[in-house]
């Protein structure tokens, strides 16, 4: 029994011990980590091509397909005292083309798509965190194609959109990247489950690793080994110089060398921000139409511009070392007028003004298990009300869950898989609402944008394909970044 008792005694305060300095670690109140200063850039260049086709030899029919694009995406982030921006610039250029036969009949077409986009959130903090906003969305679209069915009959069609959409807002709050902190503790947990951590670190220890990850992470190299070589260093001499560091063996520095290998482009945040203000809105386009069966070409012309007011509401909260809960609503209301004309009319047609609302919630849980892998749902309603001149009342909905997750398969590729389920009626997607803060969206060009957010993971982009019904959408990806 004695001997029962002194084991007992023994062990009571190495296991004590051990999830202490775990708990330690994991317990950091992310959720009040301040960032210092952040300018941050990233390039990534993409590719695309296939190939397919076939041939019924019996009924003497071929068709055959090809596409290939082109895109470039910059990616800038500065946190500053004054100064909170993200801008995002994409750039993509397609190609495809098909060819079919039926008997003696031989079809092809072609389409060269052209996409210029640039997004950009700008606040001008003053005192108590208040501040003064700008923010936009501009956007062009080139759209050249032809069909072709004989030598003498091809139809030729040409296209292009502008858009416009600023954003003239002043708010309060603000919302801190956490990610150097994260990563400050994962890697001290790391060191600790491979017995090299040296002493139990406290909140001043997290906070200064924290400080060194900040200002190594977002350092620019164009040789990404040289990068990877001075970030290293850096972080174990602030590593050793604090005593952190048991024995700097090759399992210290293969584990280091691991962990900031796959921790580098996470996102969370951590704070509350409210905004408000307005949204005037400006597109144009064009199109035109070459048939050699009609003696004039045809041309249309079509305007829309409007004024709108919006309130929007982020509340990020690091809940824990592995979870993150996001809640974001946003309110947008206001009038669009649309004028269409054709080429022989001087005056055009205003057609009826519509007056638009959207109310928007959604609740995103996110998991971050490790320096590799996240997984995040998000239930979502959007609810719309729409009148139209001389017209009855409109009332819509949009509401569903999503689930995203990514998977680092090296420091620099990623695996993206995501899927969503939804149920719309009567949805007016129309509405300019705050692109940063917006979950339920149904532009598809305008989602490829608001993928890309400097406060969330991967905000909800659910595109509409039915009117009034149950739809669904899944999506697999692989990304390389640059530098």
């Amino acid at each position: 029994m004695k001997k029962q008792l002194l084991i007992l005694l023994i062990t009571i305060p190495v296991f004590s011990s051990l999830f202490s300095q775990t708990n330690s670690i994991k317990n950091y109140p992310l959720k009040d980590y301040i960032a210092p200063e952040i300018e941050y850039r990233r390039m990534d260049l993409g590719t695309q091509m296939n190939l397919n086709g076939g041939d019924t030899f019996e009924e003497n029919k071929a068709q055959n397909y090809i596409n290939a694009n082109f895109n470039l995406y910059y990616y800038e982030y500065l946190n500053l005292a004054k100064v909170q921006r993200t801008e995002v610039s994409t750039i993509y250029i397609g190609y495809s083309s098909t060819w079919n036969k039926n008997d003696t009949v031989k079809y092809s077409s072609y389409y060269m798509p052209v996409r210029l986009n640039y997004l950009t959130q700008t606040r001008l903090y003053r005192k108590n965190n208040r501040f003064w906003g700008i923010h936009g969305n501009l956007k062009y679209y080139l759209n050249p194609s032809a069909n072709k069915k004989t030598s003498e009959e091809k139809i030729k069609e040409f296209g292009h959109i502008f858009n416009i959409t600023p954003y003239i807002s002043l708010g309060k709050g603000r919302i801190q990247p956490i990610e150097s902190a994260r990563q400050a503790m994962d890697i001290l947990l790391s060191l600790q489950k491979y017995n090299r951590l040296a002493v139990t670190p406290d909140k001043s220890m997290i906070d200064s690793l924290a400080r060194v990850v900040n200002r190594i992470r977002y350092k620019r190299f164009f040789d990404f080994r040289f990068k990877i070589i001075y970030q290293l260093e850096e972080l174990d001499k602030a590593l050793q110089s604090m005593g952190l560091v048991d024995t700097a063996d090759i399992i210290y520095f293969a584990n280091l060398n691991d962990i900031w290998n796959y921790a580098q482009t996470f996102k969370r945040g951590s704070g509350v921000r409210y905004e408000g203000g307005l949204i005037p809105e400006f597109s144009a386009s064009q199109t035109k139409e070459d048939d050699p069966n009609v003696p004039e070409k045809l041309e249309f012309k079509n305007m829309n511009y409007g004024v709108y007011g919006f309130f929007s509401f982020n509340r990020m909260r690091p809940v824990s070392y592995a979870w993150q809960s996001n809640l974001m609503i946003d309110l947008t209301f206001g009038v669009d007028q649309r004028v269409t004309k054709r080429r022989d009319d001087t005056a055009g047609e205003t057609l009826p003004g519509h007056f638009r609302s959207m109310l928007n919630a959604s609740w995103q849980f996110g998991y971050f298990p490790n320096t590799r892998t996240f997984m995040g749902i998000t239930p979502y309603t959007a609810l719309t009300f729409t009148k139209e001149k001389d017209a009855g009342n409109t009332f819509g909905i949009n509401t569903g869950f999503r689930f995203d997750s990514y998977y680092y398969i090296s420091p620099r590729l990623r695996l993206n898989l995501s899927a969503n389920f939804y149920y719309v009626n009567d949805f007016d997607g129309q509405v300019p609402t705050p692109f940063w803060n917006t979950v339920t969206y149904t532009e598809q060009s305008i989602n490829n944008l608001r993928r890309t957010n400097a406060d969330i993971p991967y905000p909800v982009n659910a595109n509409v394909f039915v009117k009034n019904g149950i739809a669904y959408d899944f999506s697999f990806s692989l990304r390389y970044a640059l530098f």
